[in-house]
């Protein structure tokens, strides 16, 4: 049984990297030599791309053989076993998460069970926003709450190419939401409440929002906070620190990370630019 707060691929494995209450990602490396086998049962849902290696994987459900992009589904309880082909090993990024919100996906796709239907998905590109998706929340050291929503509504094929237009109803909720981030945008906010703000699901919710506005609720309040610290860079002379956590970053180098990517200078150079 998973105990609170745990993530981890297997039964006996080590703890990933926790990212928040929903989800624990890093990287797992196996060791292995040509013929060697090794049988593990996970300890609850994962999702995870094949970095390096080549192995045969076989789960409950079928088997494959698993190459660099190759994406690898578990489910909590499921036993799985792998075969190196070679004496290199393996290496994947991993990300594990609680039943609950592989159930909340699986409902929103019209599922009756919160599992994974198939082992892997193969290296092709139709995967290859879900191994972006796996990358960054395995290597970040932020919570991506939106990034992984979309891995899960991606995996059960809930990211329709044909989605039903919104309601007004629903487009009414979705732009009270957008003001609502407006009004409070230095604000932490979290998206289940959001979405239960709206009286949507939170995949239902981030999907609406952004078909809507283009971006995720992330990004959105991201935007507001960093279109607001560019004013005050412009308008005040206080630090570039002070108005950072002022504007609702708490890391300045990721405030400057953001900053450069949106502006392509940096907050000083932007500074100087605009002021007499």
């Amino acid at each position: 049984m998973i105990q609170a707060n745990e993530f981890r691929v297997d039964t006996t494995g080590p703890q990933l990297p926790r990212r928040g209450a929903l989800y624990g990602a890093g990287e797992d490396a196996r060791t292995g030599y040509a013929g060697g086998v090794f049988e593990k049962t996970y300890l609850g849902p994962v999702i995870g791309v094949v970095e390096s290696g080549a192995f045969r994987y076989r789960g409950e459900s079928g088997e494959t053989l698993a190459i660099p992009g190759t994406i690898l589904f578990g489910n909590a309880g499921e036993g799985f076993q792998c075969a190196h082909l070679d004496a290199a090993g393996n290496r994947r990024s991993i990300v594990a998460f609680s039943p609950g919100l592989l159930d909340e996906a699986a409902e929103d796709a019209g599922l009756s069970r919160g599992r994974f239907p198939a082992p892997a998905a193969p290296p092709g590109p139709g995967s290859l926003t879900m191994q972006a998706a796996i990358r960054r929340l395995a290597r970040s050291r932020e919570t991506h709450e939106d990034v992984l929503l979309g891995l899960l509504a991606d995996a059960f094929g809930t990211a329709r190419r044909s989605d039903p237009s919104p309601s007004d109803r629903e487009t009414r909720r979705i732009l009270e939401s957008a003001r609502f981030l407006e009004a409070r945008y230095r604000e932490p906010h979290n998206l289940a409440e959001l979405a239960a703000a709206a009286g949507l699901s939170r995949f239902h919710f981030l999907r609406r929002f952004r078909a809507l506005t283009g971006v995720s609720p992330h990004q959105y309040v991201i935007a507001l906070r960093l279109r607001a610290a560019a004013r005050r860079l412009e308008d005040s002379a206080a630090p570039v620190t002070a108005i950072a956590l002022e504007e609702g970053f708490n890391d300045i180098s990721h405030f400057n990370r953001l900053f450069r990517r949106a502006f392509v200078m940096s907050p000083v150079k932007w500074r100087r630019q605009r002021r007499p």
